[in-house]
C-alpha cells in the first residue's frame, strides 16, 4: 500500500476494499466461461467469404478488446470504493484547515551530534530529513526548538516554511551551554503549544544522548505534554557502540571514537506516556524512514475523522472513467454483438 501512495501521490480512505482484488482471478475465469457460451459477431443467412472475414477477424479483435475493458472496469470500481484522494488537494480544504495540525521539532544540537556515523554527521542528516518532512506538509504550522545544555526557540510554529528552513540551516550548538537538556528542550516546545486551541498537536524530539542538564526532568516535561494532549515522538539518533567524532588539533582535523549513550528507556516512556511512538535511527536511511513513518501516522489521524472523510470527494477523472467504460461496455454488449439476419 505504501508503494502505491508514494508512486501515485494518492492516499485512500477505505483501503480494505483492495482485498477484492484477490477475486480478480475468479472474475477472469468467469468472463472466459461466459465468453464461450455467448454468440459474438454478425450472423448472415447467406454467408460469403467477405462476410466470414468480417465475422472471424474484426469481431475477434473486438472480443479481446472488450475482455480487457471488463477487467479494467472491475479494477476501477474497486479503486473507487477505496476512495482515493490527494493530500496536496485536501490540505486546501476548509475542513482540514479547520482541524489544523501544529508540529514542533525539538532538535538536539549538542557536540555529540557532530558524530559521523550518519552522513555527513548526525546533525546535518537530521536537518535534511526535517527539511523533507516540512516540504511534504505544506499547509501545516511547523516550528523548531534547538537544545544542548539549554534550549531556545529557533522558529515559532508557522506556515512560512521558507523562513523555517532558513533558520534550520543556520542552527548549531556552538554558542550554547554544553550538555544535553532533553527535559528543557521538550518543556520549551510544550510551552509553545500550551493553551493552543488547535485540535492536533505533536512534537518530534531527536537526540543522541541522555539528559544531563536542566531543572526539568524529561518525564516531567512529558507529563506536561500529556496534559496538553500533545503527542511526543522520540527518535534516538546514532549507531550502537562507538561513533567517530571530529577532533581538531594543531596538525589538522582528525577524529576519535566516542561511546553512544542514548537513554532509550526514558525516550520510550516519554512517547508511551503521550500516546506516540519511539524510534531508533542508526543511519541516514533509517532516519529518513522514521520521519516518513511519523508523517504517515499523523496523516492517518486526520484521515479517520468522520467530518474530514465527508468533505473528501472522489477524483472526478475516476468517476468519469467508470461512467465512460460502463457506457461503452453496455453499447458493445447490447448493440454490436447481436445476431442479425
Amino acid at each position: 500500500m505504501n508503494w502505491l501512495i508514494q508512486n501515485t501521490g494518492y492516499d485512500f480512505l477505505e483501503p480494505n476494499w483492495f482485498y477484492l482484488l484477490l477475486l480478480l482471478p475468479l472474475f477472469i475465469i468467469a468472463l472466459v466461461l461466459l465468453e464461450r457460451r455467448q454468440f459474438h459477431g454478425v450472423a448472415f443467412i447467406q454467408t460469403e467469404s467477405s462476410q466470414e472475414l468480417i465475422q472471424s477477424s474484426f469481431t475477434q479483435y473486438l472480443r479481446h478488446f472488450l475482455f480487457v475493458l471488463k477487467i479494467v472496469f472491475f479494477v476501477l470500481v474497486i479503486l473507487t470504493l477505496a476512495h482515493p484522494f490527494s493530500w496536496e488537494n485536501q490540505r486546501q480544504s476548509d475542513a482540514i484547515n479547520a482541524t489544523g495540525i501544529d508540529i514542533l521539532f525539538v532538535l538536539d544540537v549538542s557536540e555529540s551530534m557532530q558524530a559521523m556515523d550518519l552522513k555527513p554527521n548526525r546533525l546535518n542528516s537530521a536537518k535534511k530529513v526535517i527539511e523533507q518532512f516540512v516540504n511534504n506538509r505544506k499547509h501545516d504550522r511547523i516550528g523548531l526548538v534547538a537544545y544542548a545544555g539549554e534550549a531556545y526557540s529557533v522558529c515559532p510554529k508557522t506556515t512560512d516554511h521558507g523562513l523555517l528552513l532558513e533558520q534550520l540551516s543556520r542552527v548549531n550548538g556552538e554558542e550554547m551551554v554544553p550538555g544535553t537538556a532533553i527535559g528543557i528542550g521538550l518543556g520549551t516546545a510544550v510551552a509553545q503549544l500550551k493553551g493552543d486551541s488547535t485540535e492536533s498537536k505533536a512534537i518530534i524530539l531527536l537526540t543522541d544522548g541522555t539528559n544531563n542538564r536542566g531543572d526539568i526532568a524529561p518525564l516531567e516535561a512529558a507529563a506536561l505534554a500529556k496534559g496538553e494532549n500533545i503527542r511526543v515522538y522520540c527518535i534516538g539518533v546514532g549507531t550502537n557502540g562507538f561513533a567517530a567524532m571530529p577532533d581538531s588539533s594543531p596538525f589538522g582535523m582528525g577524529y576519535f571514537y566516542a561511546p553512544v549513550e542514548i537513554d532509550e528507556e526514558v525516550l520510550q516512556e516519554i512517547s508511551g506516556l503521550t500516546g506516540a511512538k519511539y524510534f531508533r535511527a542508526t543511519n541516514s536511511s533509517s532516519l529518513a524512514k522514521v520521519i516518513s513513518e511519523i508523517d504517515q501516522i499523523e496523516k492517518k489521524r486526520i484521515k479517520i475523522q468522520p467530518d474530514i472523510q465527508a468533505s473528501i470527494a472522489i477524483p472526478e477523472f475516476l468517476l468519469f472513467s467508470i461512467l465512460f467504460l460502463s457506457t461503452l461496455l453496455f453499447s458493445i454488449d447490447f448493440f454490436l454483438f447481436k445476431g442479425h439476419e
